[in-house]
């Protein structure tokens, strides 16, 4: 490795000596313009391998710094006997004309030499995290043609800008592409069963939850679904459930579970090949990170391992990560107080959906957006899971969004009996409202606003058209909430 990196510095020596001798001698013929076309494609004096070199090329920046051409009377005043009587020795036997292709072999030699260098680093390295990130920054090397020196390079172009793809959905308004998105909640509250229904809806190009506005315009290539902490058996029900056996069996859907026969981890090279045009889900995220989801240090890994997923190919991340326990006594959404851990996870995010069980018996969810990146969201709606997963694989959209209302409306707490305070007031409301009482003296007796009253009101008559029993909006709160396949 040592004589192969000798070898390669003796190159960069010679070729820097062309390059040199080239400038010189164009200078010396009173132009610099081919000067100023090396300086702006980023060639700097601190790249080149000696210091006699550096001093060389120095010289000559400082002088056209000056608005002067470095030709040797000029360069004279700037460098010693020494190096002068260089400049003018790396003259003979150069072709001006060839400037390019010599500028060019200098930075392919300079690519060699730092790939050699991270070859050399890489054999020293014993942890996998740290092989693979340097494997990457290899791969960037080899990418970058040997000019990653130029600075230029790092930033986007014009032309980049005028031709950026626009923002895209895998699920339209919904899911983002090229993005990571996070379905927040309680434990057992459904985030499991609305990735599901995500899933299903990328594989069959069907609308999720029905609801046209959230339509899928290209069908997945192929969906990776990630559950380590779920064993086969239970985690297959859940797929019978939602109708996917059929993409199980013709390899669209890739399931890996507890039951797996290897472990999962993110930075496998066959996990970042799987990904490529995928959609990949991970239930949860957080059995996905090392260390604490509540320290930044431990969270920064996870997160860079997710956007390296994005650049192997994935077309969208969807994770599930749970609320902190708090989030259970509260009766709103926040991103802050929907996902737990560092605030680390929740910037890196494109989006992130919150999503709370307001009856167990009906697996209701109330779905709301919590953070929205580049685009407007839609207001919190509410999805109904009996008995419609058991008759179709589907969820039903009960309310949509701008019906839903806030989410302190469907949790409504218990009093010392356990009957829930509110679900009284609201049958005496809905019997008054038959006897023909207004708004005003409903209100007036049972002690509740005008404008809440109209909205049971109103809830009442939609779930009587749709059949389903308003208490059971109502439940007690105290009660654990389960999500059951069946």
């Amino acid at each position: 490795m040592r004589t192969a990196q000798k070898n390669i510095v003796d190159r960069l020596v010679h070729v820097e000596k062309s390059v040199l001798g080239c400038l010189v001698e164009f200078c010396s013929r009173g132009s610099a313009k081919e000067l100023d076309g090396v300086i702006e494609s980023g060639l700097a004096a601190h790249q080149f391998t000696t210091s006699d070199h550096r001093a060389i090329f120095g010289a000559m920046v400082e002088l056209r710094d000056e608005h002067k051409i470095p030709d040797e009377p000029s360069l004279i005043g700037k460098l010693d006997s020494l190096s002068m009587a260089q400049a003018t020795d790396f003259t003979f036997g150069v072709v001006p004309e060839n400037l390019e292709g010599y500028v060019r072999d200098l930075r392919k030699a300079r690519q060699d030499l730092r790939f050699s260098k991270q070859q050399e680093e890489l054999a020293s390295l014993t942890n996998p995290d740290d092989r693979l990130a340097l494997v990457d920054r290899m791969r960037e090397t080899l990418l970058s043609r040997g000019d990653a020196d130029n600075w230029q390079r790092i930033f986007h172009t014009w032309e980049e800008f005028e031709n950026a793809p626009p923002l895209r959905f895998a699920i339209d308004g919904f899911l983002q592409e090229a993005g990571v998105t996070l379905i927040g909640g309680l434990a057992g509250h459904g985030k499991t069963l609305l990735m599901l229904a995500m899933a299903k809806a990328l594989l069959e190009g069907s609308p999720l939850f029905g609801y046209e506005p959230f339509s899928v315009l290209r069908p997945a290539q192929r969906v990776l679904y990630l559950i380590p902490e779920s064993s086969l058996g239970p985690f297959w029900s859940r797929l019978q459930l939602f109708r996917l056996e059929e993409h199980v069996q013709g390899n669209c859907l890739l399931v890996s579970t507890l039951s797996s026969h290897e472990p999962v981890s993110l930075s496998d090279p066959r996990m970042l090949k799987a990904a490529e045009g995928a959609d990949v889900f991970l239930d949860t995220a957080v059995r996905f990170m090392e260390g604490s989801e509540n320290d930044a240090q431990d969270t920064r890994p996870f997160v860079q391992a997710l956007f390296r997923l994005l650049r192997a190919g994935a077309r969208s991340i969807t994770g599930a990560h749970h609320a902190p326990k708090g989030f259970e006594g509260q009766n709103f959404m926040t991103l802050e107080n929907i996902l737990r851990g560092s605030g680390d996870i929740g910037a890196m995010l494109s989006t992130a959906w919150g999503v709370r069980q307001v009856d167990a018996a009906r697996t209701a969810l109330y779905v709301q957006n919590v953070k929205p990146r580049d685009f407007q969201p839609c207001q919190p709606f509410l999805l109904e899971g009996r008995p419609h997963l058991d008759a179709t694989g589907q969820f039903l959209m009960i309310r949509k969004p701008g019906e839903a209302g806030e989410l302190s409306e469907h949790l409504l707490r218990p009093n010392k009996g356990g009957t829930p305070v509110g679900a009284d007031k609201m049958r005496q409301a809905a019997e008054m409202r038959r006897q023909g009482a207004s708004l005003r003296e409903i209100e007036k007796t049972i002690g509740v606003s005008k404008s809440k009253v109209d909205r049971w009101l109103k809830n009442v008559e939609r779930d009587a058209s749709q059949t389903v029993p308003i208490v059971g909006q109502f439940r007690d709160t105290a009660e654990p909430d389960r999500e059951t396949p069946h």
